[in-house]
């Protein structure tokens, strides 16, 4: 039977949305500006903020001070000790716990559900409360802020590596079992080759993040460049805060450069 011209190349109907997606929609909407009225936010806020006499303390910047070894370079190095360090370790310790963590690689359910929930307790606890606690517990310090950091390393790369396990292809992990192997050499030949480089690919990515949170570690007394943002905070010199801010800028940006076209040559 043939279809009527007029019929030809019509554009099929528009779904009208659902009840419940519209219903939710405006419950978000609502809750939205429910919040924001908690709060206090107000559009005012925003534009009296440019106004505040202290933006006269960021510039000019005082250069000498900041490029000073002393003052800024030998702190930025330590942040870079710091994140080089925990991520080594932490990404270390995510290796094991990652393939424990994955239903597809884990020995029994028993191991399974107790390192799911022991990584669920780690990482609901937030970075900057571990580096409260370690700086009292041990003192002041780059030490603190490594261990902090590694594990935060350790929260992150194991909840992003378990996912790209779980999601690896089990064939190779039945055939290595069916010819007799056991459960982690099995594990170690059909597993692990096809995930070790976005293993490599997220742990640059640890370290990227690394670099980062150990800033704001050091607010906090964990060591590196934090301590001596933190400092000039204090001492109200945002003209050191910002030529130490632009220093930090540039090297994250080289760094996150190096580490994405490393990605990209691993993925």
């Amino acid at each position: 039977m043939t279809q009527p011209v007029g019929e030809v190349g019509q554009r099929p109907t528009k779904p009208r949305p659902k009840l419940t997606v519209v219903l939710g929609l405006v419950a978000a909407v609502v809750f939205t500006l429910y919040s924001a009225q908690q709060v206090d936010m107000r559009v005012s806020t925003f534009v009296d903020m440019w106004t505040n006499p202290l933006w006269e303390k960021f510039w000019p910047i005082e250069w000498d001070w900041v490029l000073d070894r002393s003052h800024v370079i030998d702190p930025l190095i330590e942040t870079f000790q710091i994140g080089i360090i925990s991520a080594v370790i932490g990404c270390s310790l995510a290796l094991p716990v990652s393939f424990a963590m994955s239903r597809l690689t884990a020995p029994n359910r028993g191991v399974y559900y107790v390192t799911k929930a022991v990584m669920n307790v780690v990482r609901a606890v937030p970075d900057l409360f571990w580096a409260k606690l370690l700086v009292t517990a041990v003192g002041v310090g780059a030490f603190a802020g490594a261990w902090a950091l590694s594990i935060f390393s350790l929260a992150v790369m194991v909840k992003l590596f378990s996912e790209e396990v779980d999601s690896a292809d089990p064939r190779p992990l039945e055939a290595a079992k069916a010819a007799g192997g056991r459960h982690l050499p099995s594990v170690a030949t059909g597993v692990l080759p096809t995930v070790f480089p976005a293993y490599v690919a997220y742990s640059l990515y640890v370290l990227e993040l690394n670099i980062r949170a150990s800033l704001v570690l050091g607010l906090v007394g964990a060591g590196g460049i934090g301590r001596v943002i933190e400092a000039q905070r204090g001492a109200f010199q945002f003209d050191r805060i910002l030529g130490i801010l632009v220093i930090i800028f540039a090297v994250v940006f080289i760094l996150e450069q190096i580490s994405v076209a490393l990605r990209r040559r691993l993925v």
